[in-house]
């Protein structure tokens, strides 16, 4: 009886490391790919879900990446909207409001960019206190990385599609403990071409 029970655990032991083997597989594989990606053009939308509100947010622009810490999110709909980092340096335009923060200081800055930046460049396990599982479908690798500690941001999860086409983040997805939800889409996307730093400079406050 022993016998049986040693080896019903051994097999369950040995199916669980096989399971997280796949998924470091699969972790590593996007990270090597991503190594050459030195910047991301696209069109994006966003879909931002309040747990408090009926009806969902919807929201699109221009995307512009280049690795690994010039992210802008320029809006088109609604016009005049932003995100930007650039470095340390966090500014925020949304409804004509601006604001602006430094990642040094502010840890809600210091989340979001540790967020964006680790995804885009592939490699999730940058992301500051996370477990990460991995799956796959017909056409991404899905990535998904529990915060461990509770954060001002209120992100607790985030889940990354890459697509396998060319291996590069196509959807982000995070939530946060209340339901609440942020999913941005990147389409029609460029890449490795040459992006100026006057992209990435920061409007002057109005």
């Amino acid at each position: 009886m022993k016998k049986i029970l040693f080896c019903i655990f051994l097999c369950g032991y040995v199916a669980v490391n096989a399971q997280d083997s796949s998924a470091g597989s699969i972790i590593e594989k996007i990270r090597q790919a991503n190594v050459n990606c030195t910047s991301i053009t696209s069109d994006f939308t966003q879909i931002k879900h309040l747990s408090f509100m009926n009806e969902d947010v919807i929201s699109s622009g221009k995307f512009f990446y280049r690795k690994s810490d010039r992210l802008l999110m320029q809006y088109g709909q609604p016009a005049g909207d932003l995100m930007l980092i650039n470095k340390d340096h966090l500014v925020m335009i949304t409804n004509g409001k601006y604001s602006k923060a430094s990642a040094k200081i502010s840890s809600r800055a210091r989340t979001m960019k540790n967020i964006l930046s680790s995804c885009l460049q592939g490699d999730a396990s940058l992301i500051d206190g996370v477990t990460l599982t991995s799956e796959e479908t017909a056409d991404s690798y899905v990535v998904t990385a529990k915060l461990k500690k509770k954060t001002k941001s209120g992100v607790n999860k985030v889940v990354l599609n890459y697509d396998k086409s060319d291996m590069t983040l196509s959807v982000l997805r995070m939530e946060e403990a209340d339901g609440s939800y942020t999913v941005y889409t990147l389409v029609n996307k460029v890449l490795n071409q040459p992006i100026g730093d006057g992209v990435f400079k920061a409007p002057a406050r109005r």
